[in-house]
């Protein structure tokens, strides 16, 4: 019910602002059932990149590193 979509925005929300915390610019965090999906706006990560999301994202969400899908979006300025 409304319980779970609001505890589900504040743990996107959360992982969001620590990830732009950690220096990922326009980050969108969604989460749909037991899927994470993670938009950065980058052209390339580096391992230890997407590692750092990887962990920012399971703590925040307690969602397993084998479920969440990182895709890059380099945005034009």
């Amino acid at each position: 019910g409304m319980i779970n979509l609001t505890d589900m925005a504040e743990k996107e929300t959360a992982a969001e602002i620590l990830l732009e915390a950690k220096g990922f610019t326009d980050v969108v965090v969604s989460i749909s059932g037991t899927m994470v999906d993670v938009v950065v706006n980058a052209s390339t990560l580096t391992d230890a990149q997407r590692a750092q999301i990887e962990d920012i994202v399971k703590r925040k969400t307690e969602v397993g590193a084998e479920n969440i899908v990182i895709t890059l979006m380099k945005l034009e300025e």
